[in-house]
C-alpha cells in the first residue's frame, strides 16, 4: 500500500474527484465482500490481512475515470469472489485477481473499458488518445505525437493510475529496497519488452514502434513491479523468475503488436500466471546429497 501511494496521489491530483470516488468505492465494496464471504464461508484468508484493500487500489488504478458505480461493484465482485475467495483466498488463487477482472470487464463491456472514450471533454494539453492505440493507425510515427517527458510523468490517456510511470517506478524501487520483491522479475520483464521491441523494429521499423515507447506507454512499469511480482502467482526460485519475467515482457509486445488489444497487459499476466507451476518446477540442484538405489 505504501508503494502504491505515489501513483495513487498522482491519480488523485490528475483526476481529482473521479479518482477519489472510484478508489473509495473499490475499497468499500472489496472489503465488504471479503468480510461477508468470510462470515458465511470462514477461511484462513482473514479480512484484516489488508489483501482486499491492496487489490482494490490496484483495480481502481486500472479503471477508467468515468466508471459508474455498478461497474465498480461488478469488478469488485468478480475480483473478490471469483478471483480470490473461491480458491481459498490469499496464497491460493492461480491467476492475479485484478487482471482476471480487467480481462473479463474489457471483454464484456469494451466501450465502458475504453480509456479514450473515458476522457472525452477533458484537455490535458496532449493528444487525447491512448499512445498504444495510436500505433495501430500511425505505426512508428505515433512516437512523434507524445514526448518522452509526458509519458514518464503519466501525462497520457489510460486508467486512473496504471500509466503513472515515474510514480509507479518510485513505488517499485521502494518494494525492492524493502525486499518485498527481488530484482529478477522486474528486470527480466522490462528486458523482455526491450528485446522483443528491438527485434520487431528490425523487421519493420515503419510498422512497429521503438522499445522506449513500449516501456513508457500503458501499464508496462506497473506490470513489471506490481503485477508480475505478485507473490501468489509468481515463481519463487531465481531462474524461474527470470524466465517468467522475460516471457511476460516478450508476450506483452507481441500482443500489443499483433492483436486487437492496445495494452494487452491483462492477457499477458494471465498467460504467464498459468506458466508459473511449470517454471517453478525448475529447482536448484541440491549439492552434497547422494541417492542410494537398492540392487
Amino acid at each position: 500500500m505504501i508503494a502504491l501511494l505515489p501513483a495513487l496521489l498522482a491519480s488523485l491530483y490528475k483526476w481529482k474527484f473521479e479518482a477519489l470516488y472510484i478508489v473509495a468505492l473499490c475499497i468499500a465494496f472489496s472489503v465488504t465482500l471479503d468480510a461477508l464471504t468470510n462470515k458465511f464461508f470462514p477461511s484462513k484468508d482473514d479480512t484484516g490481512n489488508w489483501s482486499s484493500v491492496t487489490l482494490a487500489v490496484i483495480l481502481a488504478l486500472f479503471l477508467p475515470g468515468n466508471s459508474p458505480w455498478w461497474l465498480v461493484f461488478i469488478a469488485c465482485f468478480i475480483m473478490i469472489i471469483f478471483g480470490k475467495k473461491i480458491y481459498g483466498g490469499l496464497g491460493s488463487y492461480p491467476v492475479h485477481p485484478v487482471l482476471l477482472t480487467v480481462a473479463m470487464l474489457s471483454a464484456s463491456w469494451p466501450s465502458r473499458f475504453d480509456y479514450t472514450l473515458s476522457v472525452i471533454g477533458k484537455d490535458w494539453g496532449i493528444k487525447m488518445i491512448e499512445p498504444l492505440r495510436l500505433i495501430k493507425t500511425l505505426g512508428n510515427s505515433a512516437e512523434q505525437v507524445f514526448s518522452p517527458g509526458d509519458l514518464i510523468l503519466g501525462n497520457q490517456v489510460a486508467g486512473l493510475g496504471n500509466a503513472m510511470v515515474i510514480w509507479l517506478l518510485i513505488g517499485g524501487i521502494f518494494l525492492l529496497l524493502m525486499k518485498e520483491i527481488t530484482w529478477h522479475i522486474p528486470l527480466s520483464f522490462l528486458s523482455g519488452v526491450f528485446i522483443m521491441a528491438i527485434i520487431l523494429c528490425l523487421v519493420d521499423s515503419e510498422k512497429f514502434t521503438s522499445a522506449h515507447f513500449h516501456l513508457l506507454s500503458g501499464s508496462t512499469v506497473f506490470a513489471a513491479f506490481f503485477l508480475a511480482t505478485e507473490h501468489t502467482t509468481s515463481p519463487v526460485n531465481n531462474i524461474p523468475m527470470l524466465l517468467y519475467g522475460l516471457l511476460g515482457g516478450c508476450l506483452l509486445v507481441i500482443i500489443r503488436s499483433f492483436s486487437v488489444y492496445y495494452d494487452g497487459i491483462a492477457y499477458t499476466i494471465l498467460l504467464i500466471n498459468l506458466c508459473n507451476p511449470l517454471l517453478d518446477a525448475i529447482t536448484p540442484k541440491i549439492q552434497g546429497v547422494e541417492v542410494r538405489q537398492n540392487a
